[in-house]
């Protein structure tokens, strides 16, 4: 990893590498049989931006946008493989702020080395974060403010038993290689990769590690209802400006599905973690799953507890999550409406600990070809470490029209207001979009 290309290169130029070998596997194995999509995407667009640099009373820009897609997928009898591209290149037609070129990337290899019992797993994610923890998941449409870009290479090779009838074992070893980008210019949301000191250059990225895992997972079949879950993970986490630890999760769990399409799911066992200085720590982590299907309703809930990464830092910290959400499903439509509430560690460096997540979304076909959506979503702070809080709230309306079997028109406005205790931060942002795509 000594090369200067930027570590998203590298890795994409490691997966397709990998990928090729696997193509040449497989067809010297019998390739006839194996059966492969391949679907490519190409979308042009247009958007004014009231407020690119997302700042009080900022300026407007026209936004060009050049979006390229690959959809790729090979399944044959000992291999499975799947690669995800999708990307964004802005162009600021004022020079308002620079252009950027932003894209995600999701790719996978299956190979199973030995019939029903050994296998090889390698993965390549690309995608983009927010750099605080504290704000969970991208919503979806927003700026690139405040974000970074996450890129995970993860090799797992592993075993799966059969020990009885109803009793299942998986248990092998997991690498991973988990790196964030840099913004080329503060506050400009145009980012990338520089080299880490797990490349052997000069240290430039301090939020890189590498992990180790041993893990071991076991399933019984009590009934033709229940399963009981355990398992048992090492991990061994090596970073650069952070202290080198080992941890160590057992847990056990049950997995429970009452009715067709319904199911609750418990794990939950202790962390036990142990610095390279001698510190201690141990905590309860759990997950707690429900999904009810009824008629065209479902109703999902789910509880967890464990860590996270927290890109601005380059740490884990402890996160407590629980959300609620509950969608109908009509002869011409789609409502869900979802609620969460996150909180973290008081230890978390930015702000807020505490958020509140509400949000309510809406699909309408109108015509055969013609759909309308609408979504209403905000991300409240409900305790702050800092004496800075921050409320923030989207809106989005959009309609999709089908040009032909492969073509399509898009219509887009999105709305985002964050609300500070600090005037001078608190802003708006409109934009109004227009795309043009094709499958091909």
């Amino acid at each position: 990893m000594a090369s200067g290309k930027p570590v998203s290169e590298r890795s994409f130029v490691r997966f397709v590498a990998v990928l090729g070998t696997v193509g040449l596997l497989a067809v010297s194995a019998g390739g006839a049989l194996a059966d492969q999509t391949v679907e490519a995407t190409f979308g042009l667009g247009g958007e004014y931006n009231d407020n690119v640099r997302e700042t009080r009373n900022g300026k407007g820009d026209f936004v060009s946008h050049v979006k390229p897609g690959l959809r790729y997928q090979y399944e044959a009898e000992r291999v499975t493989a799947k690669v995800d591209y999708k990307g964004d290149y802005s162009y600021y037609m004022q020079g308002e702020a620079p252009d950027n070129y932003s894209h995600t990337l999701d790719a996978r290899v299956l190979l199973e080395l030995a019939e029903d019992r050994f296998f090889l797993d390698i993965a390549e994610n690309l995608r983009p974060v927010y750099r605080q923890a504290a704000r969970g998941d991208l919503v979806e449409g927003d700026t690139t403010r405040d974000q970074t870009d996450q890129n995970t290479f993860t090799v797992s090779p592993y075993f799966s038993f059969k020990p009885g009838e109803r009793t299942s074992l998986k248990t092998g070893y997991r690498f991973s290689d988990i790196r964030y980008a840099e913004e080329k210019e503060p506050g400009s949301g145009s980012r990338k990769f520089v080299p880490g000191w797990s490349s052997g250059e000069a240290s430039l990225n301090r939020n890189v590690r590498q992990q180790h895992e041993l893990f071991g997972d076991l399933e019984h079949e009590a009934s033709e209802t229940v399963t009981m879950l355990t398992g048992y993970d090492l991990m061994r986490q090596e970073a650069e400006e952070q202290q080198d630890f080992y941890r160590h999760r057992p847990y056990v769990g049950v997995r429970y599905e009452y009715a067709e399409k319904s199911m609750v799911r418990v794990k939950a066992g202790p962390m036990l973690t142990e610095t390279d200085a001698g510190d201690q720590s141990v905590r309860l982590y759990y997950s707690a799953d429900l999904s009810h299907a009824l008629d065209r309703k479902t109703l999902t809930l789910s509880s967890e507890r464990d860590y996270t990464d927290d890109p601005e830092t380059g740490r884990s910290i402890l996160r407590d999550l629980n959300t609620a959400g509950i969608s109908f499903q009509f002869d011409r439509s789609t409502l869900s409406a979802t609620l969460g509430y996150a909180e973290y560690e008081s230890s978390l460096q930015g702000g807020g600990n505490k958020f509140w997540r509400p949000g309510i979304n809406y699909t309408y076909e109108l015509t055969d070809r013609l759909k309308a959506s609408a979504g209403i979503n905000a991300e409240l702070d409900a305790g702050s470490t800092s004496s800075i809080t921050s409320d923030r709230y989207y809106a989005s309306a959009g309609l999709n029209y089908e040009l032909t079997e492969s073509s399509w028109l898009a219509l887009t406005y999105r709305y985002k207001s964050v609300d500070s205790s600090d005037d001078a931060s608190s802003f708006t942002v409109n934009r109004i979009m227009i795309e043009w795509g094709m499958t091909f």
